[in-house]
């Protein structure tokens, strides 16, 4: 078993020390690191990374793995099972990786979830105790009151003697009762602390999972700082107290008012997308259009609804001869040995840059405004330009110019071609699945319909089936997962969506709208506002007062969230696949 060797370790002992007695467990397997790995559908690379201590492994890898020594060499003990959760953890915790601290933190709050359970059933067990010990003790009263009272009813020696034995037995039952329901309702209480507690570990460890999650934009914000000229205080405070940092925005551009049609339908559905900076893998987006399409419309939507979902978010909008004036304005008169290509902090800080007229490109200096562009596409600022010709067809481009383009995705308004669909599949499988088949590629792109929603969430489902049962995305998955949802009888609403995933999680509409916060509450919540997302052509803002809420953020959150878990956890696949079919039905 040379590949079991222990390698040198850059993530400390505790990783070291989880990798030898994962070591000592799989060595009771007596197969090869190869064998397994093509057993459990796992990457023999990383199985063998996780068992040299050059890489942490997930809790699932580990409990697969004591599952499997458990049905060759009898059960692990439950001792052997609590330290390999406290090494697990210890080398979660020592790793400083974000993702490894989402993952300690998502099983933290499995534990604590497992506790606020048990405390719960608990609760709902004393509580009919305490009810049954109570009606209990009333009716002993009843019978002792029937017993000492005369039928005048004022009490009688000769009755009350003539049941002596039976008078005692009840009152001495009444008395035991009585100090049972003490018991009862002490014990209540002391459960209920427990139980509140644990709910609130809960919540606490969701926020936590929330920041560690969030921690990559704000990474993402701190290197755009770094980019700003050295000492350029002044420019730092600008920069961070602008909301909209060029203006034009006309706020009677918006997507509600925006005339959908066949035409049109898909790009306007990518729009919402890009303005959600949900489609940075496709940076920068050209929305393309002859005078009158609409294309400058679209633009102003984008911006608009952006600043509607990110209130403090920075925004450029403006054609390209004022982003020459945006970037000249900081050094004019332009200072000696100042170049003026150095970035102002308006545009090093924003996060969606607009850019209407491209095609003023050809009259300003291409070289340069092509690396100021990429700067800002490598800094995470989302680019979109609107012009009339596709970059391939600009004569006068750059080969830079053209290039840089050309890494990015053209959205026409007109209904989008075969390739155009297959390569936005391509780049939303890009990173999650690393064996997919082109015809399965295609295949996604002709079941999936006529809008981004409907693509993306074929997308999203094709991902969650591959991952789940570990299987290479190929044209038989495609048509086993996709198939079931070709056929829509009637038009879904997000109040359908409500009422099915009330129904599912057997609560009440109005509970799933309230702002109960306890976890299973929040997570059927978080499961209709990424099915009203999937399912309907609604905005944030309306899903979100569908919903009770005003946070537009949290429908969001959701959205992200839920794609993600329905990736990891099967159980939450199948409970989204259940709800979606029943609304389809």
């Amino acid at each position: 078993m040379k590949s079991l060797e222990p390698l040198s370790n850059t993530l400390g002992t505790e990783a070291g020390e989880l990798a030898a007695a994962l070591r000592r467990l799989f060595e009771s397997l007596g197969i090869g690191v190869r064998r397994y790995a093509a057993r459990r559908n796992r990457d023999a690379g990383a199985v063998s990374r996780y068992l040299n201590g050059t890489r942490v492994p997930t809790w699932e890898f580990v409990a697969d793995l004591i599952r499997d020594v458990s049905e060759i060499r009898g059960a692990v003990t439950p001792d052997a099972v609590d330290l390999l959760r406290q090494l697990h953890g210890s080398a979660l915790a020592a790793s400083g990786s974000p993702q490894h601290r989402v993952q300690l933190l998502e099983l933290q709050l499995a534990d604590a979830d497992r506790a606020a359970r048990r405390s719960a059933l608990r609760e709902r067990a004393l509580e009919d105790a305490l009810l049954e010990a109570q009606h209990r003790i009333a009716d002993v009263e009843l019978q002792l009151r029937q017993i000492t009272a005369a039928p005048d009813d004022s009490p009688s020696e000769e009755s009350m003697w003539g049941h002596s034995d039976e008078f005692f037995s009840l009152r001495q039952e009444r008395d035991l009762l009585k100090d049972q329901v003490e018991d009862l309702r002490i014990e209540l209480r002391d459960v209920h602390i427990r139980r509140v507690a644990a709910e609130q570990r809960c919540e606490e460890l969701e926020r936590e999972i929330d920041t560690a999650e969030d921690k990559d934009d704000s990474n993402r914000e701190a290197g755009r700082a770094e980019l700003l000229p050295a000492g350029n205080a002044s420019a730092r405070t600008a920069a961070k107290n602008s909301e909209i940092l060029s203006v034009g925005l006309n706020h009677r551009y918006t997507f509600e008012n925006f005339a959908v049609d066949s035409r049109n339908r898909f790009t306007y559905g990518a729009a919402l997308k890009v303005a959600e900076l949900s489609w940075k893998t496709k940076n920068p987006i050209c929305l393309l259009g002859n005078t009158g399409q609409g294309k400058t419309h679209l633009l102003h939507a984008i911006g608009n609804y952006h600043r509607t979902l990110y209130p403090k978010s920075k925004i450029f909008y403006g054609s390209m001869s004022d982003l020459v004036r945006e970037i000249r304005g900081q050094y004019s008169p332009t200072p000696p040995g100042k170049s003026w290509r150095r970035t102002s902090a308006n545009l090093i800080m924003a996060d969606l840059v607009l850019i209407d007229d491209f095609e003023d490109l050809l009259w300003n200096p291409q070289q340069e405004l092509t690396d100021l562009l990429r700067q800002l596409r490598d800094g995470s600022t989302q680019i979109v330009f609107a012009s009339p010709n596709p970059p391939k067809e600009q004569s006068g481009l750059s080969t830079d110019a053209a290039s840089f383009l050309q890494e990015g995705l053209t959205l026409g308004m007109e209904p989008p071609e075969r390739d155009q669909l297959i390569e936005i599949v391509r780049r939303d499988l890009q990173g999650e699945v690393s064996d997919a088949s082109t015809e399965a590629m295609a295949l996604i792109a002709a079941i999936s319909g006529a809008t981004i929603r409907e693509l993306e969430g074929a997308i999203a489902r094709v991902i969650a089936h591959s991952r789940i049962y570990k299987q290479p995305v190929n044209a038989k998955l495609v048509r086993n997962v996709l198939n079931p949802f070709q056929a829509e009888s009637r038009e879904i609403t997000a109040e359908n969506v409500i009422r099915g995933v009330a129904d599912h999680f057997d609560i009440t509409v109005e509970e799933l709208r309230a702002k109960d916060r306890s976890r299973a509450l929040v997570g059927a919540r978080q499961i209709a506002m990424y099915l009203c997302r999937e399912l309907t052509d609604h905005s944030v803002p309306t899903i979100a007062a569908l919903l009770g809420s005003k946070d537009l953020a949290a429908v969001l959150h959701a959205d992200k969230k839920t794609r993600h878990l329905m990736r990891e956890r099967k159980s939450l696949y199948h409970q989204i696949t259940d709800v979606t079919n029943k609304l389809l039905a």
